[in-house]
């Protein structure tokens, strides 16, 4: 994904070129045989061209070093809301998040990976992230948000949003993932378990992407992490659900934390399949300017916004702060949505 700046490959080339001529006569002039070589081939030649011939000085200018920019400061950790529900174990997957993202060009992930105190492994929490690491680059990692994705007795699945600064000497790039940190209750205090998705593999976007797919990437009222981008452009995402979340946006503008990479493929801690992984459900973390964990008053706007979605008939379930039907029917709540709408659509379409 790096690129060269223009015109850079040709100056380079040239001198590259001018200290390969420079070198090429010195290894003549130091290979006798080469010289008789050549002296026998032009018999009639003066004999001052058959002496040891005098190799002119070539003043070659070698390329300085490409250093990447001086890398901008470290971003200050995520503040969670004091209103937040699993606090120690999302601050712990924000931080994770954030330190997997932000390193030095001389830094190997194994370098990053020591300086944690609370992992089960440390070199499979390396090999996990390989992904995320850049050689010869800068990077810096900003969490925008950190949201449940499902608990045990013991374990928790923490969905982070990143945004990751790569830099080098071409420029700098942006790359906006949901990761998939896994916790482990351990005498009492949550350690690392595993990275158990780095948030996909960028997509380019295809010449004949659908307009479901288009009205979504395209609308500034929806913003979406790239990892949610790669999963549309992708294909993965149904049609049904997109045509909701572009209806969605003319209610009100909105943030999702994921769609399916990022997202346990499991309802976690059970062996059913999640909506996310099929392709069928979207998780908001904010509505307008006011994040869901902020704003669970009834009549609040994201109390407003979520009966909009339960009004809307391909909708088959929505997990939240509140039950609109009480317990057993579409709409549930817990401690895991506490922190976000879950809408969840119908595998038929319903016209």
């Amino acid at each position: 994904m790096r690129r060269t700046p223009a015109g850079r490959a040709g100056k380079s080339e040239a001198r590259i070129g001018a200290a390969g001529l420079a070198i090429a006569a010195l290894a003549a002039a130091c290979n006798p045989a080469a010289v008789a070589e050549s002296s026998a081939e032009a018999p009639d030649a003066p004999a001052s061209m058959t002496d040891e011939p005098v190799i002119e000085s070539v003043d070659v200018e070698m390329p300085e070093a490409a250093l990447p920019p001086e890398p901008p400061p470290v971003e200050a950790p995520f503040a969670l809301s004091e209103a937040d529900v699993y606090l120690n174990a999302k601050r712990l997957a924000a931080d994770v998040a954030q330190a997997l993202t932000t390193y030095d060009p001389d830094q190997s992930m194994e370098e990053v990976v020591a300086d944690f105190d609370a992992v089960v492994d440390r070199g499979r929490l390396a090999e996990q992230a390989r992904d995320l690491h850049h050689p010869g680059t800068w990077s810096r990692g900003r969490v925008i948000y950190s949201q449940l994705g499902g608990v045990t007795a013991d374990r928790v699945s923490v969905m982070v949003t990143t945004e990751q600064r790569i830099g080098d000497a071409a420029g700098e790039r942006r790359e906006t993932r949901t990761l998939d940190v896994r916790l482990l209750l351990r005498e009492g205090a949550w350690v690392v378990e595993s990275l158990a998705s780095d948030g996909g593999s960028a997509m380019p976007l295809p010449d004949d992407l659908s307009e479901e797919a288009r009205a979504v990437l395209e609308d500034p009222r929806i913003e979406l992490p790239d990892s949610a981008r790669w999963d549309i452009i992708a294909g993965e995402i149904s049609p049904q659900l997109l045509r909701l979340m572009a209806r969605a946006a003319d209610q009100t503008p909105y943030g999702v934390v994921v769609l399916s990479t990022g997202h346990p493929f499991e309802v976690f801690g059970t062996e059913r399949q999640s909506f996310h992984t099929m392709g069928r459900a979207v998780d908001i973390y904010r509505v307008d300017e006011r994040l869901v964990i902020d704003d669970r008053e009834e009549g609040s706007a994201t109390y407003q916004f979520l009966e909009w979605f339960y009004d809307q008939p391909e909708v088959s379930q929505i997990g939240a702060p509140w039950a609109l039907d009480g317990y057993g029917g579409r709409s549930f709540t817990d401690v895991v949505h506490q922190d976000h709408l879950h809408v969840g659509v119908r595998a038929v379409p319903v016209d």
